[in-house]
């Protein structure tokens, strides 16, 4: 499909401004070597090319045919490829799925798998694959080339895009435009075409959606390990009505959980195109770094400030061992004595070209600096054209041996000086934002290799599924997908999970009885399927100390049950052994379309949906992804002793936030679970108050 030595263009127009025209002219004007055949039931020859009327009259065999032609006429000329031999197709056309034509789509998947002939589309503007001088799109001709690959489900974007790269001396490999993803998506393109191309270093996706995300992920996550992968993610989706009715579902948005999969596959999500392609620029251009030991060389205080400030906020390590800094930069060919070596290196604004050549010359000879930041800002004493000269010529003495951005801010003499530079694959950039955000995408792509390597594989945990099926299957038996509290703290006993001891009451004496054993102070709450919320129909009693209470709290709350809700069935009445307060948390969970099952982390209690102070996860994921679920809300400092906070046991919270990643990716039948709150205290946690909904079908 990338190196094909035929290319047939079924539906090839002589008419400029033609798809069948502009995607002839590309393939010709961007030096495709192999023979070409026009395919048109009309003409005779097209840019100088024989036409043939159709596939089946090429002499020969087609390594790759390009359809442009009306929707209704595909299916019919698949068919004929597929006799043919053709071996691979880029379905231009529309028409198809993304207009409702959902079958149509699929016959082309069958006749595509009856003939084994792979295919993208369709809705596509084309593949291009530089180093096989392939440019087969409608798109714009002259493609620089370079090691990133483009993949874009946008075909309008994806062609602005492609324009963009060309002003911007950006480098692609291939830029591949799959529209509907019918047979062949990012998934399918990343691990049986890009993971291995020694031509390819970094991929790029702009993406609407994914398919399969559990199994997207385990093939992202495969070739992140080796190459990295930046998105760019757009679009959001609507959850319904079904989801609001758990916190969970309420706060779990799509784009959220694109996001936390994104980190756990290594994906680098970009927020714009600027950005992606800011990074990206670094990435195919630099080495991994062999360590976390930054140095910024600047000409301007203030602009060496402005990129500390940037690396603080990504969490660049800016080296700063000052009696080595000095050795290394105070020197009279470097800066004058009041320049500085605190880091940023300042060697003034009346440091010249030379200065900047020396500057970066002893950066890159240190070992102990493991990336360099250049600033320049333009002053009279330099001139920018020699500066990128002596830049270019210290990059390529030391070429891949270690990270290298430079970002310059003047007029237009500068701005050439950045073009001059990227001409020359040297990561240059307009702004010290850009240049350090761009290092830090490369730092946390090593980051998530070294921490990959360091855990392994996540192995499944033994829990006991038997037992935890026949729960549900008991539940399912009256017709119920809402599980009772009770029965969702009793999955969770036999997880292991630290429960207060409780027991269900039909009546106040049974409450007594149940209060006397599990020791007071307790709490009483109705069970009911249809009281979700209890707190709010006032069917939660706390702190209850004698059993005259109990025998009250019990009639009360029946009483605010049915008035809250008059058809409700109440189960009985909860009767619990009264915890400690503790630090509250929530653990939750909901089960996407595309990944399944989703984990929840936050600071729990009624503030949940207020603070929205929530991290997610794709389950099942090992303990360092659960800490970083942790340490990843805005109130983790909450949970280490701030503010007069008692300090929790992060161990024992970390446990349960693994086990219940665990449950939800063994047992397909939970929909929905809300732990809110878990108590967590200074040793253990406790499972306060628990639910849990089942899918609609077993």
């Amino acid at each position: 499909m990338f190196e094909p030595k035929t290319i047939a263009v079924i539906g090839a127009s002589k008419k400029p401004g033609k798809i069948g025209y502009e995607i002839m002219d590309n393939i010709i004007s961007y030096g495709f070597k192999g023979e070409l055949y026009p395919i048109n039931l009309k003409e005779t020859e097209i840019l100088g090319k024989k036409v043939y009327k159709t596939i089946t009259d090429v002499p020969g065999e087609v390594d790759l045919a390009v359809i442009s032609i009306p929707a209704k006429f595909v299916p019919a000329v698949f068919e004929e490829c597929g006799k043919k031999g053709v071996k691979s197709v880029a379905l231009i056309t529309s028409g198809f799925a993304e207009v409702g034509d959902h079958k149509t789509e699929e016959k082309l998947v069958k006749i595509a798998e009856k003939y084994n002939m792979p295919f993208i589309g369709p809705n596509i503007f084309g593949i291009v694959y530089a180093p096989s001088n392939l440019n087969a799109s409608f798109g714009p001709a002259d493609v620089k080339p370079g090691k990133l690959a483009f993949i874009t489900q946008s075909g309008a974007l994806g062609i602005a895009l492609m324009g963009w790269t060309i002003t911007n001396k950006i480098g692609l490999s291939s830029i591949i435009s799959i529209g509907n993803k019918a047979q062949i998506g990012e998934s399918e393109l990343m691990f049986n075409y890009l993971k291995d191309d020694p031509n390819t270093t970094a991929i790029l996706l702009y993406v609407e959606g994914l398919r399969e995300g559990q199994v997207a992920m385990k093939i992202f996550k495969d070739v992140g390990l080796k190459k990295p992968i930046i998105a760019l993610k757009s679009g959001r989706s609507v959850r319904g009505a079904v989801a609001a009715a758990s916190h969970t579902g309420s706060l779990a948005g799509s784009d959220m959980i694109y996001s936390a999969a994104f980190k756990q596959m290594g994906v680098l999500r970009a927020i714009d195109a600027s950005e992606a392609f800011d990074w990206a620029r670094c990435i195919t251009n630099n080495p991994r770094p062999e360590g976390k030991n930054v140095v910024i060389i600047t000409n301007g205080g203030g602009v060496g400030v402005m990129a500390t400030d940037a690396a603080e906020d990504v969490d660049l390590d800016l080296y700063d061992d000052q009696e080595k800094l000095k050795e290394l930069f105070f020197k009279p060919d470097i800066m004058p004595p009041f320049g500085s070596t605190k880091n940023p290196i300042d060697i003034t604004g009346g440091g010249g070209e030379l200065a900047y050549k020396k500057a970066i010359e002893a950066a890159f000879q240190a070992k102990e600096i493991h990336a360099i930041v250049v600033l320049y800002c333009q002053t009279a004493t330099t001139n920018p054209d020699l500066l990128a000269n002596y830049v270019i010529e210290e990059v390529e003495a030391h070429k891949n041996n270690k990270p290298f951005v430079i970002a310059s801010i003047g007029g237009e003499a500068v701005e050439e000086m950045v073009d001059k530079l990227n001409e020359q694959n040297i990561p240059a950039y307009d702004l010290p934002e850009k240049a350090i955000s761009s290092l830090a995408a490369l730092f946390r792509w090593d980051e998530f290799i070294e921490e990959h390597e360091k855990i392994g594989e996540l192995k499944p945990m033994q829990l006991p599924v038997k037992e935890i099926k026949a729960i549900i299957r008991k539940v399912r038996k009256e017709g119920r997908v809402q599980m009772l509290e009770n029965e969702s703290k009793e999955i969770f006993n036999l997880c292991n999970l630290e429960v207060p001891r409780y027991d269900l009451a039909q009546n106040a004496d049974d409450a007594v009885e149940i209060a006397k054993v599990v020791g007071f102070p307790v709490v009483m709450k109705v069970v009911s399927a249809d009281i979700i919320h209890k707190s709010e129909a006032g069917a939660v009693i706390v702190n209850i100390k004698d059993i005259f209470a109990v025998e009250d709290a019990f009639n009360e709350i029946v009483a605010n049950s049915l008035k809250y809700n008059p058809d409700a069935k109440i189960r009985g009445i909860l009767v619990t052994e009264m915890v400690p307060k503790a630090t509250e948390v929530i653990i939750g969970v909901s089960r996407d379309p595309s990944f399944g099952p989703v984990v929840m982390f936050g600071l729990g209690g009624i503030y949940v949906e207020i603070l929205k102070d929530v991290i997610f996860r794709v389950a099942p994921f090992g303990k360092e992804e659960a800490q970083h679920m942790i340490d990843g809300i805005k109130s983790k400092d909450m949970l280490y002793g701030a503010r007069g906070q008692n300090l929790v046991d992060v161990e024992a919270l970390n446990k349960t936030i693994c086990v219940i990643s665990q449950l939800v990716s063994q047992i397909d039948d939970i929909q929905e679970l809300d732990i809110n709150p878990l108590f967590a205290m200074e040793k253990g946690v406790s499972v306060v108050d628990a639910r849990i909904t089942l899918t609609d079908k077993e």
